[in-house]
């Protein structure tokens, strides 16, 4: 018989294959972001759920794998956010320049610092053991923006595969959020795409790689801005936001911006 040293080391070594989802072209999909979800907020019309990591707690999670929902879990891996629980961990000198002024409250993190990895890292194992099935990492694409640590395209490709391995080593999928300009360098490593806007930006040609690839594009268009309204879009509105060029590669849904449970899909 083996000694127990080395019969733990060859344990850990041939550690069984995760199976990683790979959801499909025309999933359907609702993302909830300013509210925990709650049954009112669950219907059948949507597979997927793309849901804050940090103001839902398992048994969310649990109630919709009962479901039979599949849940991706939302986090900023690119922006330092004051009102997350762990946002005194962050250093001043992983802090940039600020987004943009919709999101005046945020910075731009530097990506290369290993002290944020470390927090993308307990993220992520956050995200494992709340049953998740991926992950939906935002803010990756600093590097198309004043981030104040000259931080390139090169940057966010290394950036984002290392993302995915994490994530993979924990049975977690990923995609890609927006971030056209990585899209053919990391694809491979993606399970999808979120893209925010890309009829309204004339940008959606560039994330049809992943349908051609088997893998959906999770698209929101937002056609009422930032308004709250909770009626319905007008036939205008919803032709601009759901009818494009591959249209039918992409699972489109009309949010408001403030990602509350309102949505109407194409």
């Amino acid at each position: 018989m083996l000694p127990l040293p080395i019969l733990l080391l060859l344990l850990s070594v041939f550690q069984p294959c995760v199976a990683i989802w790979q959801p499909t072209v025309g999933t359907t999909w609702q993302i909830i972001l300013t509210s925990p979800v709650t049954p009112p907020c669950i219907t059948q019309d949507y597979h997927v759920y793309d849901i804050d990591l940090f103001i839902n707690d398992k048994s969310t999670i649990d109630n919709l794998h009962t479901l039979n929902h599949k849940v991706i879990c939302y986090l900023s891996a690119g922006s330092f956010e004051s009102n997350r629980p762990d946002s005194n961990e962050f250093l001043e000198s992983d802090k940039g320049n600020g987004l943009s002024e919709l999101w005046h409250d945020e910075r731009w993190l530097n990506t290369r610092s290993r002290n944020v990895r470390r927090i993308m890292e307990a993220r992520l194992d956050r995200a494992a053991k709340m049953g998740c099935d991926g992950v939906d990492p935002d803010n990756v694409d600093g590097y198309a923006a004043e981030n104040g640590f000259g931080l390139t395209e090169d940057d966010a490709v290394e950036y984002v595969n290392w993302l995915a391995r994490e994530a993979h080593a924990r049975g977690l999928a990923i995609g890609l959020k927006n971030a056209m300009g990585i899209v053919e360098r990391v694809i491979g490593n993606m399970q999808w795409s979120v893209n925010e806007e890309c009829a309204k930006l004339r940008e959606c040609a560039g994330f049809v790689a992943f349908g051609r690839a088997g893998k959906p594009v999770f698209h929101i268009e937002y056609p009422k801005g930032s308004d709250s309204d909770q009626s319905p879009v007008g036939e205008e509105e919803r032709r601009w936001a759901c009818e494009f060029g591959d249209s039918g590669m992409f699972s489109t849904v009309m949010k408001n911006m403030v990602l509350d449970s309102w949505v109407q899909a194409c």
